[in-house]
């Protein structure tokens, strides 16, 4: 067996499970990260739920969307980026991926697989069957609201830190770190922020001890939870199916989103058309 250590290497693209669970998820290609191509997130769920293989990947479930994707190819976050195309499970969150995918050639993405609807499948199996895990929650009240679901639960709900302030995320990690060795967590789901919620879990896989054989799961599910418990509302299913969950999000804080969704977010537009122009060139008869 490799080493945790050897687990942030990455492995080959394509490379086959031996999972059993994992073996049945096939990937698209896109933005250079391994989007997970399923109808519906019920495999995918069995998937993070069963034993996980030492395949070289990081052991993180990231769902990225039009935010994300942003963020992720400004110069800022190179690196990052670079880390988390290595990540186990990469689920298309935004409808414009799928698009995306559609637009490239080749076989489209199945589906649209958002994090806050895999949370639901993974918690309620988690709470049933009383598995070891810790959450690192946004706030107090889903803390308690988490406490009351699994009562065994590590919990952290951190001060507000700088993700590029090395000393705070090194004290949060720390803090994780010390629940997950108190309850010998076989998931972390964290619920905070982009891209805090990534560099904690960086933080703690690379300074994983040579002495424990298995990390915990890691799953970066953002305001999941929140979402779960009613806390904020979600767009209704139409909304989601036409891939517009965005703009509810957008009608329900305007003043906080606008720049987000109709400035910052604009720029998805230019990395799709890299995308799918680079796609339609490599296909292209030569």
């Amino acid at each position: 067996m490799q080493s945790p250590q050897a687990r942030h290497l990455g492995g080959a693209v394509g490379a086959a499970s031996k999972a059993p669970g994992r073996a049945r998820l096939r990937t698209r290609r896109l933005f250079g990260f391994d989007f997970i191509s399923s109808p519906s997130l019920a495999p995918v769920a069995e998937a993070v739920l069963a034993p996980q293989d030492d395949d070289g990947k990081l052991p993180i479930v990231l769902t990225p969307n039009v935010d994300y994707m942003v963020h992720l190819g400004s110069p800022t976050h190179a690196v990052l980026n670079e880390r988390l195309r290595q990540s186990r499970y990469v689920l298309p969150d935004g409808q414009p991926l799928v698009w995306t995918s559609q637009l490239a050639g080749g076989e489209p993405l199945a589906a649209r697989l958002p994090g806050s609807s895999l949370l639901p499948l993974v918690w309620e199996r988690i709470v049933a069957e009383q598995r070891r895990c810790v959450v690192v929650a946004s706030c107090e009240e889903t803390a308690q609201l988490i406490r009351r679901d699994l009562p065994d639960v590590g919990i952290v709900v951190p001060p507000y830190f700088d993700a590029n302030d090395p000393l705070q995320l090194a004290e949060v990690s720390a803090d994780v770190r010390t629940q997950i060795d108190k309850v010998d967590a076989e998931f972390v789901i964290i619920g905070i922020s982009f891209p805090k919620q990534q560099r904690i879990a960086l933080s703690i896989i690379d300074g994983w001890e040579r002495d424990r054989t298995e990390l915990p799961l890691f799953l970066t599910l953002g305001a999941s939870f929140e979402l779960h418990y009613g806390l904020h509302r979600r767009a209704p299913g139409w909304m989601q199916a036409c891939g517009l969950e965005w703009f509810f999000r957008f009608l329900l804080e305007p003043r906080r989103l606008f720049r987000r969704y109709f400035v910052t977010d604009l720029v998805f537009l230019k990395i799709m058309a890299r995308e799918v122009l680079g796609a339609w060139r490599r296909h292209s008869p030569r």
